[in-house]
């Protein structure tokens, strides 16, 4: 998948969004329309109407007796109105018939190579249509992926309303430019799947956020050496949390100490020696979150004593 400029500089000054749920734009509509078609006419020689067999298994789920405005008994037709489908259903119907469309692919047409005996590799073809969708589902930062036959969610919508968005707003109000740029790139490292980088990101926004407290209260750091643990012993020496706060915020400080610190040592800070470290989306999103959902605490923390 190439990276044209238009994405490279897309959303530099717009709205501090993460993933998108919904309006789901006519370029990606076109793009899955392409990927359908690839797959489906790998299959025209096995004289078996693919488009028909599509179009009319999703129709009879959908209680529809057509997708489009073209008739359907003839063959080509049904491309045609799935097509048409795509381009005009809403967000909802849309997903409906992606979520179909490849559990087929996935279910179905692997097993073909064995039943007919053709040279090549159905297998490799569904598994490169299903790796295809999910990269333009991250290009348009579309909130969902296609994972174990079906469409799943990738974020939970409570806490990028309540945590992620309030965090990249905060820091834009109050002046913490270098950590809201650090936590933005974590988001693009990840809609990338370079997630080494987006932990190492996140851990630098928290403790940039830190940073930038220390700079505004007049709280004595050293820039090139403090690590996330010792910013925090510093904030709570200049009693930068509210007393009566104290044993939450102890507690607080124990995760801040024990979980992002560490995972960002751990598996961004250091190098990976002879073999290559993958770490799984699922432990991304976790260090994620629980960087904004830190950085929301302390700059919230911020705004009270100012």
């Amino acid at each position: 998948m190439f990276n044209l400029l238009s994405q490279r500089i897309k959303n530099r000054d717009g709205e501090p969004e993460v993933y998108i749920y919904e309006n789901i734009p006519k370029e990606f509509r076109n793009q899955v329309f392409y990927i359908i078609t690839d797959v489906i006419e790998l299959y025209d020689d096995i004289n078996f109407d693919l488009w028909g067999f599509m179009h009319d298994g999703f129709a009879r789920e959908k209680g529809l007796k057509k997708l489009g405005y073209f008739d359907d008994a003839i063959r080509e037709c049904a491309k045609q109105n799935i097509e048409e489908y795509l381009d005009h259903s809403n967000d909802i119907d849309l997903l409906d018939f992606i979520d179909y469309a490849f559990n087929v692919f996935d279910t179905k047409l692997k097993t073909i190579q064995l039943e007919h005996g053709y040279n090549f590799n159905s297998i490799k073809n569904v598994r490169d249509a299903i790796n295809e969708l999910n990269d333009r589902l991250k290009q348009h930062r579309l909130g969902y992926e296609f994972v174990n036959g079906e469409i799943i969610r990738i974020d939970n919508t409570v806490i990028h309303n309540k945590i992620i968005k309030p965090a990249l707003k905060l820091l834009y109000e109050e002046g913490f430019s270098g950590a809201e740029e650090e936590i933005r790139t974590a988001f693009e490292c990840k809609r990338k799947s370079d997630n080494k980088n987006a932990i190492l990101e996140a851990g630098k926004a928290f403790e940039s956020t830190m940073k930038t407290i220390c700079d505004k209260k007049g709280y004595p750091y050293d820039k090139n050496k403090d690590t996330a643990q010792r910013l925090i012993e510093i904030l709570e020496n200049n009693h930068f949390y509210p007393p009566y706060m104290l044993s939450h915020l102890t507690a607080v400080r124990t995760t801040l100490q024990s979980g992002l610190p560490v995972v960002r040592n751990k598996n961004a800070g250091h190098g990976q020696g002879s073999s290559v470290i993958n770490i799984p989306d699922e432990f991304v999103e976790y260090a994620l979150d629980l960087a904004a959902t830190n950085i929301v605490l302390l700059v919230r923390i911020y705004e009270s004593t100012k």
